[in-house]
């Protein structure tokens, strides 16, 4: 096992491995061969025994459009298509709605370009997160403003 990953980083990407094969309907056997691997390897990465190289990677890509940042990270275990990652709007609303007050309490103003700027930048602060953060949204807008 390597010093990168965790026993529990091991399981959880096993877990999100199991849920994209089940999503083909595939034996373990006949998954494996699909992505060019032994049962038996695939087995252990399956259970989280062994940790995955970047070639399984590239081929759960290649092979069925799963997104790597998603296999590696979550969240959930419904498996998420490279192509196919959705904008979260109840995030974006709340980024807007932060924004709008932020500018109405400091007395600022954004001409529409540097705006859409901001709040294309605050989506992905924020997104990278899987929420909204405050204090790194408030330092963004202080550099957009000029404090």
């Amino acid at each position: 096992m390597s010093s990168i990953a965790t026993p529990n980083d091991n399981a959880a990407l096993g877990r999100r491995l199991m849920a994209v094969r089940a999503t083909t309907g595939l034996s373990q056997g006949g998954f494996a061969t699909s992505l060019g691997l032994s049962s038996r390897a695939y087995a252990n990465y399956e259970r989280g025994e062994r940790e995955m190289p970047v070639a399984l990677f590239r081929a759960l890509y290649e092979t069925y459009g799963i997104d790597p940042v998603w296999l590696l990270e979550g969240p959930g275990d419904h498996p998420v298509k490279a192509a196919t990652r959705t904008m979260d709007f109840p995030l974006v609303d709340s980024i807007i709605r932060w924004l709008d007050a932020e500018l109405a309490r400091t007395h600022k103003k954004l001409r529409p370009r540097a705006r859409l700027r901001v709040l294309k930048a605050a989506y992905a602060l924020s997104a990278e997160k899987g929420r909204m953060d405050a204090a790194g949204l408030t330092e963004l807008l202080a550099v957009a403003v000029g404090r």
